[in-house]
């Protein structure tokens, strides 16, 4: 049995919300655990205090903020609960036959899937009947599930934000599980009900409902029953249910109510079973009758032992180890997406070496090499069912040989760009298969079509002066630094945020000199003049030929990456590049639009080469941006209205250069007359409206005018009024529409 240090400090104030209700509290540990006689009392400023009596109930009223004392860390197995019969309501673990309790583990969980712990001065007063249940109170402290993504100290007093209730009933009594989340968690400012909890964890409420559910089944009981047919309830119901229970608490420590629950505290002048610090501190000593003896230790000797154990109880935090804690904050996860997050480390790991060991070129023979490395150590993980390479027309499939997994990784496997080593690097995107899993492979039906919010993770790998590797699971972003004496990527920053508004802006010239958006000029001029008030320059020009160099700069100090196109260079491969880049960015907290305010995730690849426009960055640049799209595209569909009037269309004013639309080997596209345009996809229907040379159609609310070239191959083509629309999609030679306006 490991010994436990005798007192521990563990509510510091935080450096970012301070709330001095809390301050000073400390926990005491005795007995050794695990065993019936292991106790944590508590103590402010050194004087014994009650947990459930003498914590006041709300960190911040006027903000619904409440305290909780945390009973079980998240993913750990042992039943400790508040001694509400014992004087001073330490926290004890359950005992069940003579021996310590510990939860059986709900598939596919590990022990408790939250902070689990109760709400001071709270009880569910078993002498009541609920309204709208018909049950009683369980006579325990409001239970409190925090779902942030720390692994609290058993002890500690956290300040959560209440989200939502569930109803469980055990045995016929009614025991409240409100779910809450801790104000200081990256993601508390984003959750305020049940409804963005939804969102933001999807799968929680059901993985919560099925674990409370099942939880005593392994050890011969039913299964628990669930109030509003096992739905949560909101935050308002929630806040009730604890206004409630508060009451109930004032009610029994007034003494207005008899029970059997210790009201035994050392700050409450009002209450009857108030005590002195002194009689309280006999209750800490083990002197007071009644109470069970605890076992003795040396203190010196066990301080010792913790201390010479601290390193190894804090392993290095590898891309592995972080990638399984995070997949373990959504329900049902496997350990399969985490180890495929550490299947492309290790191939990063060898291109990285291998670029480090031959220079800079020659860079063909690089890229071979890198899209060799990353289909070997993917194909053969077991975890993917295709693979699609930037650099590769059609998909790559998994050989038979290999075991056939549930994932679609894209990627390009080596970003380059000048004949320097530090503008290299290797940008993945992760998809779930789309085809029912099994042992069938799978292929490009499995990424076309799928937004590029249905990533599951996304990354990069920086290949640098140093080697870093930067992911999402969904779930903040996060930075690691290869160590080549552990050959381990190693957690550098967690939960990296991108400024909301940079001094960077990085577009090339080159493209910049062909780009028909007026918007974009506009706004690059803009950053160019700004000076501040001693005249020196405001925005800071930095552009590199490499598209990792460029967005890793402005992912971690801010500002706004542009690639406007129309050149194929001066566009991002949407499966390989685009999509996986805006969703690091928007899980940083920043911004990835197309044109206007359109967010690069909303796009569906209809080919795997498409290729798109991107404007990334912090988030207020990048919305300067797009207000400056908005009005330019506002005025000409202004412009452009009065030039249609149906059923005879003018010649358009504003012609620009053709772009390839479809092939098509029948004479005409358009009839005549109210029909739809042949090709068109089913979500983005467009009518003819009158005769041009063939015809012409409103396509989301643009006007276009189509013509016909019988001598060559691509029979229609399309003369748009509206550029920036234009610009969003390059459009291939394939049958029918290749890409989505």
């Amino acid at each position: 049995m490991r010994r436990i240090r005798s007192e521990t400090q563990l509510n510091a104030p935080s450096s970012k919300l301070k709330f001095p209700s809390t301050e000073g509290i400390a926990v005491r540990h005795k007995g050794v655990f695990p065993s019936e006689s292991f106790r944590v009392f508590f103590e402010k400023n050194g004087n014994p205090i009650s947990p459930v009596h003498d914590i006041p109930l709300f960190a911040d009223e006027e903000k619904g903020i409440l305290n909780m004392v945390v009973e079980i860390p998240k993913w750990t197995n042992a039943k400790l609960e508040l001694a509400v019969a014992e004087k001073m309501n330490p926290i004890k673990q359950d005992v069940k036959g003579g021996k310590p309790r510990f939860v059986n583990n709900v598939y596919p969980y590990k022990g408790y899937i939250w902070n689990y712990g109760a709400f001071p001065q709270t009880w569910e007063d078993p002498t009541k009947v609920h309204s709208e249940t018909g049950a009683i109170g369980d006579s325990d402290p409001l239970d409190c599930c925090e779902i942030g993504s720390e692994v609290a100290q058993c002890g500690q007093i956290k300040q959560v934000k209440p989200l939502g209730v569930l109803g469980m009933i055990d045995q016929g009594e009614m025991d409240w599980k409100v779910l809450a989340i801790d104000v200081n968690d990256p993601l508390a400012a984003q959750i305020n009900d049940i409804e963005d909890l939804q969102h933001l964890f999807p799968g929680l409420l059901h993985a919560t409902f099925s674990w409370f559910r099942t939880y005593k089944v392994p050890d011969g009981k039913t299964e628990n029953l669930f109030a509003f047919r096992g739905e949560a309830r909101n935050r308002e119901y929630a806040m009730d249910i604890v206004l409630e229970s508060y009451q109930s608490w004032q009610d029994l420590v007034s003494g207005r109510i008899k029970y059997k629950f210790d009201c035994s505290n050392t700050t409450l002048d009002w209450s009857p079973m108030v005590m002195t610090i002194e009689t309280a501190g006999k209750v800490l000593e083990g002197t007071v009758p009644g109470l069970p003896e605890m076992e003795g230790y040396n203190q010196t000797e066990q301080t010792y032992m913790e201390d010479s154990l601290e390193f190894m109880e804090t392993p290095l935090m590898t891309v592995k180890r972080h990638a399984v804690t995070l997949q373990r904050q959504f329900p049902h996860g496997t350990n399969e997406l985490s180890l495929l997050i550490s299947e492309i480390g290790t191939a990063t790991k060898c291109i990285g070496g291998h670029i480090r060991d031959h220079g800079p070129g020659p860079l063909q023979d690089l890229i071979d090499f890198a899209e060799a490395q990353m289909f070997r150590t993917l194909s053969s993980s077991g975890l993917v069912c295709v693979l699609v390479s930037s650099r590769q027309e059609k998909p790559l499939p998994v050989p038979d040989i290999s075991c056939i997994g549930n994932y679609v990784v894209a990627y390009n496997p080596l970003v380059v760009g000048d004949c320097s080593t530090l503008s290299m690097g290797t940008i993945f995107g992760i998809y779930y298969r789309k085809s029912p899993p099994g042992k069938q492979r799978g292929d490009s039906s499995d990424v076309l079509q799928r937004t590029g919010y249905e990533q599951v993770a996304a990354g990069y790998c920086y290949y640098g002066s140093s080697t870093m590797l930067v992911y999402t699971m969904g779930f903040g972003v996060h930075t690691f630094t290869f160590d080549p004496f552990s050959g381990h990527y190693i957690l550098n920053t967690q939960q990296l945020r991108i400024p909301k508004h940079g001094k960077i802006y990085s577009v090339s010239n080159s493209a910049l000199s062909k780009v028909m958006s007026q918007a974009v000029h506009d706004f690059v001029k803009k950053m160019a003049e700004a000076r501040d008030a001693s005249g020196m320059p405001v925005h800071q020009f930095r552009y590199e030929h490499s598209l990792i160099e460029n967005f890793h700069r402005i992912l971690h100090y801010g500002g706004i990456l542009m690639m406007p196109g129309p050149k194929d260079e001066n566009l991002a491969h949407f499966l390989g590049e685009a999509a996986p880049l805006a969703f690091l960015t928007e899980q940083a907290g920043g911004r990835a639009i197309v044109a206007s305010k359109r967010p690069v995730l909303g796009l569906s690849a209809w080919t795997l080469t498409m290729r798109v426009p991107v404007f990334i960055g912090s988030s207020i640049d990048v919305e300067e941006l797009s207000k400056l799209m908005e009005h330019e595209r506002g005025n000409i569909k202004s412009s452009s209205s009065n030039a249609l009037k149906p059923p005879l269309l003018n010649k358009p004013r504003h012609p620009t250069p053709c772009i390839i639309l479809c092939r098509n080997p029948s004479p005409t596209t358009l009839t005549i007359g109210r029909l739809p345009v042949t090709g068109t996809p089913p979500r983005h229907q467009a009518h003819a409206l009158s005769a041009g040379v063939v015809g012409s159609c409103i396509l989301r609310g643009v006007v276009f005018c189509l013509c016909q070239r019988p001598s060559s191959p691509y029979v229609t083509f399309i003369l748009g009024l509206d550029p920036i629309e234009l610009s969003l999609t390059r459009f291939g030679a394939a049958n029918g529409f290749t890409a989505a306006l």
